[in-house]
């Protein structure tokens, strides 16, 4: 039986809002209130010169992330020929940095303009699982990164 001090506290999802969240709020609940929520929609959906002074902060974090995978790669080279290393740690690893890589361009396109369908397209993936899948991620990552700037 959970306890009061199993459970987290956690702040609202709203990045102008530090107001904890409801006790009983389940994971889906991410805001302390419907307020927080619709300011928190509006504020990712609002398109102002924050959005073109982010591109070359996205490019650059873009660029980042690919010479981090890159380099992984030349450095696990000789760890995959290695028959003594297991062979999934350093794939993982690896899987792992393909995917910041993928969000930074995912991130750095939808900043762009570049709409959900044609990144699904790009992905080989539906519309709708590209934008449940990386919706989210994408917007909380864009609402840090804008916070930062501003």
């Amino acid at each position: 039986m959970p306890t009061g001090s199993d459970h987290v506290i956690q702040i609202c999802a709203n990045s102008k809002c530090n107001n904890l969240r409801p006790l009983n709020a389940t994971a889906r609940w991410r805001f302390c209130s419907s307020a927080c929520r619709q300011a928190s929609y509006r504020a990712r959906k609002r398109i102002n010169d924050v959005d073109s002074a982010m591109l070359p902060v996205l490019d650059e974090e873009l660029r980042a992330a690919m010479l981090r995978l890159l380099n992984a790669v030349h450095r696990m080279r000789d760890d995959l020929a290695d028959d003594t290393r297991p062979k999934s740690s350093a794939v993982a690893h690896l899987v792992r940095l393909a995917q910041e890589v993928t969000e930074a361009a995912i991130a750095r396109d939808r900043t762009a303009g570049v709409p959900w369908s044609v990144v699904a397209d790009c992905l080989g993936l539906g519309f709708a699982t590209t934008r449940r899948k990386y919706g989210p991620r994408i917007a909380e990552a864009l609402s840090r990164l804008r916070q930062r700037i501003e």
